[in-house]
This record gives structure tokens, sequence and C-alpha cells, in this order.
């Protein structure tokens, strides 16, 4: 098994459920306007935020910017969806060598979001 083999290997076992408690805290930073996403030329992985309708987005990142993202119409909803998902679920596994565990939505990215010196950008970047 090759490192990226391995890689893939390791995100795939990682299936504990992030939970109700991440969950929630990841929610609380969304709604203070913080963006769960990386910001470069073409593909920027998968991010997460709160638009002004004050519904939730997870998708794609092209560009800076959401690519037909998956909506969620309100917290409890998308709390509920993400308290279910885990680092294995969202690896991208599935979706082919480019996207699989290429700047996913693991715990580690989750927990490194909610610290209290995540960087806050100034302005807003996408449009659903």
């Amino acid at each position: 098994m090759d490192e990226y083999e391995e890689a893939l290997h390791h995100l795939g076992s990682d299936t504990l459920a992030f939970g109700p408690v991440l969950a929630d805290q990841v929610t609380d930073k969304l709604e203070l306007g913080y963006l769960l996403s990386y910001s470069h030329r073409d593909y920027c992985g998968m991010g997460m935020a709160m638009n002004e309708k004050k519904e939730f987005l997870y998708g794609e990142i092209w560009d800076g910017a959401f690519s037909e993202p998956r909506i969620f119409p309100n917290r409890d909803l998308f709390v509920a969806w993400l308290a279910q998902q885990s680092t294995s679920s969202l690896a991208r596994l599935d979706d082919g060598d480019f996207f699989s565990g290429n700047q996913i939505i693991s715990r580690k990215r989750l927990l490194d979001f909610i610290a209290p010196d995540y960087p806050k950008l100034d302005f807003i970047w996408y449009q659903v």
C-alpha cells in the first residue's frame, strides 16, 4: 500500500460520528459569519457557510465560491445532518481519485474551525 492509499484507508476507517456537540459548535461559528473554506484558484475542496437567508451550505468550492451546494433551510436540519457525519462519510472516497480525500471536511478540520484563533474572512465571496 503506497502513501496515498494508506491516507485514504485512514480516512475511510474514521467512522466515528461527529455528534451533536461538535455539530452545534460548528453551526455556532457559522452563525457568527465564519466560513469553513479554502479560497484559492480552481478546486478549493469542500466548504460550509451560512448565507444571508440563514440557510446552511455544504458543498464544493471552486475559485473561492460554492458550486451548487447542498442547502439546509435551518439550523436544526444542518446540525442533525452534521452530527451523523464522520470523516469517512465526508471523505468523498467514492468520487474518483481527484476528489477522494482532497480538501474534505474532517473531524480535524472541524476542530480547527471551532478554535478561538480561526481566522474570519472580512468579505462574503459566495452567492446562492
